[in-house]
């Protein structure tokens, strides 16, 4: 199963075009579903709210380069690092899971358009068993 690209098999029976549309609506669909969710629940309305507050209980304006660097600053640690969750087993465990899911679907995705001039046996490692390695979850 490792060295076996289930597109590549797919393939020989539907065009790539159909799965690479496939592809698309489903990320499409992704799209759609959260902002649906977010209109739902009326998160962006919420939003809207407070920035009006925040903007309005201000004490002093920042610059563009100020504001860039605070924007800069929390996606290095709150996003790409999960700080919130803290030291630990835990974080290390979000990070690896988060990340190796992120290369999953990379790998995925691009494995439908895939070079066929790579070997079957590294298209499949760098497809399916890294991925799964870095998460933590081969089987």
């Amino acid at each position: 199963m490792i060295y076996i690209n289930p597109f590549e098999e797919l393939m020989t029976f539907l065009p790539a075009i159909a799965l690479q549309g496939f592809v698309v609506v489903m990320i499409l669909m992704v799209a759609i579903g959260t902002l649906v969710d977010m209109a739902h629940k009326k998160n962006a309305k919420y939003f809207f709210i407070n920035l009006k507050r925040a903007k309005a209980s201000a004490t002093n304006e920042l610059s563009g380069s100020q504001k860039a660097k605070i924007i800069s600053k929390t996606i290095a640690s709150d996003i790409l690092t999960t700080s919130e969750l803290g030291r630990g087993q835990r974080r290390a465990a979000h990070l690896l899971g988060m990340y190796g899911s992120i290369l999953f679907w990379v790998a995925s995705s691009s494995c439908l358009s895939l070079n066929p001039s790579i070997p079957p046996s590294i298209r499949g490692f760098i497809v399916f068993t890294l991925p799964s390695i870095i998460s933590g979850k081969l089987v």
